[in-house]
C-alpha cells in the first residue's frame, strides 16, 4: 500500500513538473517572439518612413507634452525635446547593434543593406529637430 501511495505521488509530481515546464517554454517563446518581432517591426517602420516608431514616440511624446503643459519656459521645452531625441537616438543605436549580431537576418547582403539604411536614418535624425523626426 505504501509503495502504491509513493508511486502515485511520483506520478503526480512528474505530471505537474511536465505541465509547468511546457507552460514555461510556451510562455518564454511568446515573450521572445514578441521582442524579436517588435525589433523587426521597429526597423521596418524606421526604414519605410524615416520617422520614430509609434511605440517609441508615444512614450517620448507624453514626456514632451507634459512639460509643454506645465512649463511655458522655451528653454525647458527645448531641453526635454533634446532629451527625447537623445533617447530615440540611443534606441536606434540599440537596434543597429541588435541587427549587427542577429542570426535572424537572411544573409550578409541583407544585413548590410539593413544596417546602412538604419545608420543613414540615424544620421538624418541627428541633424533634425525632435518635431521633424516624429511628424508623419
Amino acid at each position: 500500500m505504501l509503495i502504491l501511495y509513493l508511486f502515485l505521488i511520483f506520478v503526480v509530481f512528474i505530471v505537474s513538473f511536465t505541465l509547468i515546464f511546457k507552460f514555461t517554454v510556451v510562455w518564454m517563446s511568446r515573450i521572445v517572439g514578441k521582442q524579436v518581432g517588435g525589433k523587426h517591426r521597429e526597423a521596418e517602420t524606421i526604414i519605410n518612413t524615416g520617422k520614430v516608431p509609434k511605440e517609441w514616440r508615444n512614450k517620448l511624446e507624453k514626456r514632451v507634452s507634459l512639460v509643454n503643459k506645465t512649463s511655458k519656459n522655451p528653454g525647458k521645452i527645448s531641453r526635454i525635446q533634446e532629451q527625447a531625441k537623445g533617447i530615440a537616438l540611443k534606441r536606434i543605436d540599440r537596434l543597429i547593434d541588435y541587427f549587427k549580431a542577429s542570426p535572424l537576418v537572411e544573409n550578409k547582403e541583407t544585413r548590410r543593406i539593413l544596417l546602412d539604411q538604419l545608420q543613414e536614418t540615424r544620421k538624418a535624425w541627428e541633424e533634425k529637430e525632435w518635431k521633424e523626426i516624429i511628424t508623419s
